[in-house]
């Protein structure tokens, strides 16, 4: 293990600070999800609209001026944009239980605050597919879910679900790495990449069927399309199964990682990106 550690500690010898902190902000935004999730899992409608009315967040040190004796002591700041009065109320509300739910997740803050968001800040969205209008599925659902109605639209809707399930899978394998540089040495060898529906068996009333058990959530199958199949095979012979748990954990049921070589013509192409929505592999029929 030790010697697969040293060999992808090499491959990220040139890359520069984006990519860490690009993956910085993707960890920190689900991390934000499971706090809100956490704190409203009584009433989930709610954390769902605190989500959905979320425009950004942020990290910071506390500059201000401090007395007493842990003057000198750092504190943090975690900061919430939120474009709704009512949003905001919520938040004001739990603050207490948020701030918990955060540190029970990982981050290390003292301190919530939360803005209002203003002038352009309004049009972002931290989690567009909660939206009004954007694709279902909600929190923690991965990339199942029906499509819109209106004609021609179901190709669009697809690509938009596998591309938000690609992105649990970059989100799990930097759980799954814990160390960010060793996760993006694994993520930009992927050329291509596709997850699969399986299906189990013949679907029933209540679900697929397997084994005499119900299964009522979607599984996949996760295809990787690389240069070194043989190089990356090892890898996910040895990590592969703490990245299925890890997006098991956000949703997405990976039955299978397949590691397949990459074809001429993906050459130069990442479906996992270092900013915004990752790229499933284009396909016939789509």
């Amino acid at each position: 293990m030790q010697s697969l550690a040293t060999g992808l500690s090499a491959l990220v010898a040139d890359l520069g600070p984006e990519a860490a902190a690009a993956l910085r902000r993707s960890r920190n935004k689900e991390r934000y999800r499971a706090a809100v999730e956490r704190t409203w899992r009584a009433r989930p409608e709610v954390g769902r609209f605190v989500l959905a009315h979320t425009n950004g967040i942020y990290i910071a040190r506390d500059e201000r001026p401090r007395k007493g004796p842990d003057k000198h002591r750092e504190r943090w700041v975690f900061g919430i944009y939120l474009d709704e009065p009512a949003a905001r109320t919520e938040v004001d509300a739990w603050q207490a239980v948020l701030l918990q739910a955060l540190q029970a997740e990982g981050l290390t803050v003292d301190e919530l605050r939360f803005l209002p968001a203003k002038w352009d800040m309004r049009k972002r969205k931290l989690f567009p597919e909660l939206t009004e209008g954007g694709a279902a599925g909600g929190a923690g659902t991965g990339p199942a879910g029906a499509g819109p109605a209106g004609k021609g639209s179901a190709r669009v809707w697809r690509e938009e679900d596998e591309s938000r399930g690609l992105d649990i899978v970059k989100t799990a394998t930097c759980l799954a790495f814990e160390d960010i540089d060793l996760a993006w040495a694994f993520l930009e060898q992927v050329r291509g990449a596709v997850l699969d529906e399986v299906l189990l068996r013949e679907p029933t009333e209540t679900g697929s069927r397997r084994d005499g058990k119900i299964q009522d959530k979607k599984n996949y199958w996760l295809v990787l399309f690389v240069d070194d199949p043989e190089g990356m095979g090892r890898i996910v012979d040895a990590y592969g199964g703490a990245i299925r748990s890890q997006a098991r954990r956000l949703g997405l049921r990976i039955r299978k990682i397949a590691v397949r070589p990459a074809t001429p013509e993906m050459a130069g192409c990442h479906s996992f990106q270092r900013q915004g929505r990752s790229l499933p592999l284009k396909r016939e029929g789509r």
